[in-house]
């Protein structure tokens, strides 16, 4: 699909990660951004640190460096709420797009967006977490701590991911994005165990504070090509946001979803509220000093965040539920986001023991 692709100003290559066949693969392919080597990598990223505004800054160029930590990791779910025992599959760090609520504003110390190009280290690591997982169905995405295919016209990770995990049949792979850019799953072929999901939000909050990001119709359109391809797709309604007009503005986007996507592709539906770490809403000020998302009726839950008042929660993602449930033909797995068992029992008339509990249920959907 086109769309306005991100390209960074400049490439920033660590000396160490010269010979890397991925990076030499990315500056051939983008042959007219220059590129800079460095020797210390930490140098340049506490030089982006104390600018005015190092997210916005480090959003501008591109480092190419080795993952010196590791590649597979627990999602880091919040403490007291309940998780889906998800993991992560870091090979980028940041995103070309702005949200005003996204936590990687204050989660991540390194402000850069940056491609971890140690491959053969990703794979070996891979292979060990999921052999060590053979008697059951893991989840595993790439769309945490970086967008998961904004950067695939540059990296082209989904030539090298989709072949090889669809030969695991112990895992579902997710690809989780808000963009467009589906021109390589296109040419691929898929598999049932390979999920390509979009975070969802209302027209209005996408326009006000997802900067950067194609619009929910570009999306969803993305979303029924991929579908028609043969791919599984999941959405996710994360965060929701309460501010006037909220019934009207996700339930249009609802009944968008439910119109251009087949029902029997879908592999599951996330609700998640928004949420942040106290240190998160000076950011977000200083930031987005326009927004207003985060002057509402909040409370600090047990683990330290900000979040709605549970009646607001609890209305809000009644009326998601009851209208993916009045509009859907096929039955598929709806799950909350760190949420409370009082929540998950009330409204989705399931009660999880813990997180592998709802591992299962949402595995459930490869068979």
């Amino acid at each position: 699909m086109n769309e306005n692709r991100y390209f960074p100003q400049k490439i920033f290559v660590d000396q160490r990660s010269l010979e890397f066949p991925l990076t030499r693969k990315i500056l051939q392919r983008n042959p007219s951004i220059p590129v800079q080597t460095i020797q210390d990598s930490q140098e340049l990223i506490q030089k982006i640190q104390i600018l005015r505004d190092p997210v916005g800054e480090g959003k501008k160029y591109l480092l190419l460096t080795a993952q010196r930590g590791d590649f597979v990791k627990p999602c880091p779910c919040t403490p007291y709420y309940l998780g889906c025992h998800y993991y992560i599959l870091n090979l980028d760090l940041n995103c070309p797009m702005d949200c005003s609520y996204c936590i990687l504003q204050n989660y991540l110390t390194n402000p850069l967006i940056t491609v971890h190009v140690n491959r053969k280290k990703l794979w070996t690591q891979v292979d060990d977490f999921l052999n060590g997982c053979a008697n059951r169905i893991v989840r595993l995405g790439s769309g945490e701590l970086g967008d998961s295919l904004s950067l695939d016209h540059i990296t082209e990770h989904s030539k090298e991911l989709i072949p090889y995990f669809k030969k695991k049949r112990n895992v579902l792979f997710e690809f989780k994005t808000k963009t467009s850019n589906i021109d390589n799953l296109l040419r691929m072929e898929p598999s049932d165990n390979i999920i390509v999901a979009w975070s969802l939000n209302s027209e209005e909050m996408a326009q006000k504070e997802e900067k950067g990001a194609p619009s929910v119709r570009a999306r969803l359109q993305a979303a029924k090509e991929v579908s028609q391809r043969g791919y599984r797709t999941a959405f996710h309604f994360d965060p929701l946001i309460h501010y006037s007009g909220w019934e009207e503005g996700y339930e249009e986007i609802v009944e968008k979803m439910l119109e251009v996507v087949d029902h029997s592709r879908i592999a599951w539906v996330s609700l998640g509220s928004l949420r942040f770490l106290p240190p998160l809403k000076g950011i977000i000020q200083k930031r987005f000093p326009r927004t207003k998302i985060i002057y509402d009726e909040f409370i600090k839950g047990m683990d330290g965040k900000f979040r709605y008042f549970k009646p607001i929660r609890y209305k809000m993602y009644k009326k998601v539920i009851r209208e993916i449930n009045r509009k859907k033909k096929r039955n598929f797995p709806i799950y909350f986001c760190m949420e409370s068992q009082e929540l998950w029992g009330e409204l989705l008339k399931k009660k999880p023991r813990d997180e592998r509990d709802v591992e299962d249920y949402l595995s459930s959907s490869l068979g």
